[in-house]
Order: structure tokens, then C-alpha cells, then sequence
């Protein structure tokens, strides 16, 4: 097991006397625990587990001493092989801290990225040489870890970012958040100002994964529109009706203009296309009827012989 300490402090009037109420330190602790949590699995995978631990220290504006844990995960023979296989392949807790929290007077860990990329997307991104990328924005570049540029892309991490300045900065009355060593050049400072950079940027440049299916099947009315804009309502025999596009004009013009009746028994037997898109704002799908390809007409009366 590897372990690192470092120091929070919250500043602002209600931290004068070195006192915070629990209800606030706690989801913050608990926030940055994820944090550390979630960067740890994007970078370790299951090979090692991290915890965040609190410490006790002196009593300053609030100030908390806290460590990180990191440790291993398996038999000692797979861990020492996988060392000895390549010695960069678990992360331990010093260098998950570099990662994270340290600012960084050459090397910029991942919170000072985050407040320098401030939730807009870099103009250049340049792997180099030595294990480091290049972020430019604005004309003005940093440099970080390869690793680091792991944690940026990685959704979960970046979420648990987002609800850490939420929980930490947005308690009533703090005026600077500050994490790292101790009035060193590697001190991370935030201030409330800084939560909007840690939230979750949009995903509208993403290129969505799509599937699209085509088939024929058989669907039978619950709602029908024919306004632009609303979607019909079908049953297709399973226990939810559904919502679909009517795509077929030629359909919907004899219906308009009384070439085509429908009633409550009718079928339709349809050329279906779904179409799922995953991105990372979720799965979602959309269902078009291409073609009505046979309108069944059903029982208009009852046969009593």
C-alpha cells in the first residue's frame, strides 16, 4: 500500500475559528473522495482501489489534514509480476495526488487543468515526448501528464469533479478552497468563481454511435396525429404502446383526404426503422414508419352464424 497526505482549507468569515458544521464538511469530503475514487479506476482499472482518510491537524481557518490510500489488489505473485512487467501499470497514491491536485510549476495535475481549460474545449492538443501533452487555449499553453488527459476524457471523473466544486465551493460563506502543500508553488487555489470550469462540458461536436434497423411489422393504432410535429402512438402486440414518426406522406394524404378510413380494429402492416444513437449524454432511440405497406381492415361487425 502507497500513502500521501495533503492539506484542505476552507477561508471565509464563518471559518474563523477553526470550526466548519459537519453537514457541510462531510458531502465535500465525500465529493472529493469520489473524485479520487473515480480517477483512480480510470487510470488503475481494478487492479487498485484508493480511499481518501481525514486526519487530524491544528486548528486554522478550517484546515484538515487528509491522505490518499492506494493499494493493490490480488496475489503478492500477480503483483509483483505485473511490477515487474511494467512498473507504471497500478498508480500510486503520490503520483494519483501529482495527477489530481498539485497546480504545478512545470506540470499542471488535472484540477489546475480544469480551471485553466474553464469548461471550453482546447484550441490544440499535442502528445509530446517524455509522457506529456500540450493543452493551448486562448494562445496560452500547458503542459500535463498523458495520464491526466486520461482523467479529462473520462466522464465519471469529470462528473465527480463537477459535484465536488458543487459541495465545496457552494458552502455559505467560503471564500477560497485550497488543497495541496502548504503555501507552496503546487498549492491548488479555488475560489466559488471557479465552478462553473469544473462542470461537465456539453457534448455537441460529439460523433454518436448509431444502429439503425429496418423491418416489417404489424401495428395497430392507439393515437393518431396529423399535425407536423406530433408523433403517432402504436401497440405492437408487447405490454407499452410506443411513440413513432408517420413517414409515409402518400399514407397520411389519402387519410386527409378520405381515400384511406381507419378505425379502432384496423392493422397496419409497416415498414419500420429504428434508430438508436449512443453518445455520452445517454441512449436514446427513434422510431420512423417508412412505409405503410397494407392496411388490414378489421371486423366492422360481429358474425352471429
Amino acid at each position: 500500500m502507497s500513502s500521501t497526505s495533503f492539506r484542505i482549507a476552507f477561508e471565509g468569515e464563518p471559518f474563523r475559528d477553526g470550526e466548519i458544521a459537519v453537514s457541510e464538511l462531510a458531502p465535500a469530503l465525500l465529493a472529493l473522495g469520489d473524485v479520487v475514487q473515480a480517477a483512480n479506476r480510470a487510470l488503475n482499472g481494478e487492479r487498485a482501489e484508493a480511499r481518501l482518510k481525514l486526519r487530524a491537524t491544528n486548528v486554522g481557518s478550517f484546515e484538515a489534514l487528509l491522505s490518499i490510500d492506494v493499494s493493490m489488489i490480488g496475489a503478492l505473485k500477480d503483483m509483483l509480476d505485473a511490477v515487474a512487467e511494467n512498473p507504471d501499470r497500478v498508480v500510486a497514491a503520490n503520483n494519483l495526488l501529482d495527477l489530481l491536485l498539485k497546480g504545478g510549476t512545470v506540470v499542471a495535475g488535472l484540477f489546475a487543468a480544469v480551471k485553466f481549460l474553464k469548461g471550453k474545449k482546447p484550441e490544440k492538443v499535442e502528445k509530446l515526448e517524455g509522457g506529456h501533452t500540450s493543452i493551448t487555449l486562448n494562445h496560452t499553453t500547458i503542459l500535463v501528464d498523458n495520464r491526466t488527459v486520461t482523467l479529462l476524457q473520462d466522464l465519471p471523473t469529470r462528473e465527480a469533479l463537477e459535484n465536488f466544486s458543487e459541495r465545496a465551493l457552494g458552502i455559505p460563506g467560503v471564500t477560497v478552497f485550497r488543497f495541496g502543500e502548504k503555501a507552496s508553488a503546487s498549492e491548488v487555489v479555488l475560489i466559488p468563481e471557479d465552478r462553473k470550469s469544473f462542470k461537465v462540458p456539453e457534448h455537441t461536436d460529439e460523433e454518436p454511435l448509431m444502429e439503425i434497423v429496418e423491418r416489417e411489422v404489424l401495428l395497430k393504432i392507439v393515437t393518431s396525429h396529423f399535425r407536423d410535429g406530433y408523433k403517432w402512438r402504436f401497440t405492437d402486440g408487447g405490454e407499452r404502446p410506443f411513440t413513432a414518426e408517420m413517414g409515409d406522406i402518400t399514407f397520411l394524404n389519402d387519410v386527409l383526404e378520405g381515400k384511406t378510413t381507419l378505425s379502432a380494429n384496423d392493422t397496419l402492416r409497416c415498414q419500420v426503422r429504428e434508430e438508436q444513437s449512443l453518445s455520452l449524454s445517454g441512449l436514446s432511440k427513434e422510431i420512423i414508419v417508412v412505409k405503410v405497406v397494407e392496411h388490414i381492415v378489421g371486423a366492422r361487425q360481429l358474425k352471429l352464424l
